[in-house]
């Protein structure tokens, strides 16, 4: 593949379909990891008004349709820093995986189940629920110290945390803020072991257990799950780094594996550098991710499906 176009700019339509090809060229199953906010959303600066594109919901529906079957054709992972009951009543398409707080809840919908069903089949390690306490010391004690800013959301995400900052005016510094006021909230209640270690952002302080991993471990789990012939990851920020690393790593290791990543551009800023370093392709914006998607389930409808590896 040729490198990612520059920050900003977004990779050719021929260069998109040239992806597309290589994709569905390859033995079955496909698997298709996908970010929400940023990617199956327009970025926004208030988390809780994020929702699906129309036409990203269309396209996973697309998709999800193909991956029925066994050995399926397709299959759909939407893994996001956010919960699996909040990404997936976002959603709402059946017949995926949904992984939330980064790979460390999971869940899968069935085809024709309600999203507000998922919350009875999500799974969480039990060995991470002595952060839960610490988890929700910091989310209070980082709030009422810094006076409930409008501009700070709090996620609580049970053994996990995130503190975000997109809606203040100079994120940057409100960002360090808050890193800072979590040591101060350690330190006044002797917080020096917790076991939360801070994770990829550059609009959200997310704390979460330190041996819990993140994407990659995530994408390197679906792997070894689903074993595809080929596989393709979308995001727009920097934890997607880690899933983009984890399909080059795969790739490398495995010379029958296509695997491919996709940066996605905000719609007032570009993606991150680093992100860009790791990817293969780039689209413009999220407006971008439901159309491409589209455009990959249609090649797949067409092509004969071949035999799995």
């Amino acid at each position: 593949m040729r490198p990612a176009a520059a920050a900003g700019g977004a990779s050719s339509a021929a260069e998109r379909r040239a992806l597309v090809a290589d994709l569905v060229d390859a033995p079955a199953p496909l698997l298709v990891v996908v970010d929400f906010d940023g990617t199956l959303a327009i970025g926004s600066r208030d988390p809780a008004a994020a929702r699906i594109t129309p036409s990203a919901q269309r396209a996973l529906r697309h998709l999800a349709a193909l991956g029925r079957g066994h050995p399926p054709r397709v299959v759909v992972a939407v893994l996001t820093g956010r919960t699996v009951v909040d990404v997936a009543d976002r959603v709402r398409v059946g017949g995926i995986d949904y992984l939330g707080d980064h790979g460390l809840q999971q869940a899968t919908l069935p085809r024709g189940a309600r999203a507000a069903t998922i919350a009875r089949r999500v799974t969480t390690a039990e060995r991470y629920d002595r952060h839960r306490d610490p988890a929700e010391l910091l989310a209070t004690g980082v709030a009422a110290a810094l006076g409930d800013p409008a501009w700070l959301f709090v996620e609580r995400k049970g053994p996990s945390v995130a503190f975000h900052v997109r809606q203040a005016e100079d994120v940057a510094a409100a960002r360090a803020l808050v890193v800072a006021t979590i040591a101060r909230v350690e330190e006044a209640h002797g917080l020096r072991d917790h076991g939360l270690a801070h994770y990829r952002g550059r609009s959200v302080v997310d704390l979460r257990p330190v041996d819990a991993g993140g994407k990659h471990e995530a994408v390197e789990r679906l792997i070894a799950t689903h074993r595809p012939g080929a596989l393709v990851a979308l995001g727009d920020e920097l934890s997607d780094v880690d899933a983009f690393e984890a399909v080059r790593a795969a790739r490398d290791g495995d010379p029958g594996l296509v695997g491919r990543t996709i940066a996605v551009h905000g719609e007032d800023r570009a993606a991150p550098e680093e992100l860009l370093a790791v990817a293969d392709a780039t689209l413009r914006s999220a407006r971008d991710v439901g159309p491409w998607l589209a455009g990959l389930a249609r090649a797949l409808a067409a092509r004969a499906p071949r035999a799995p590896r």
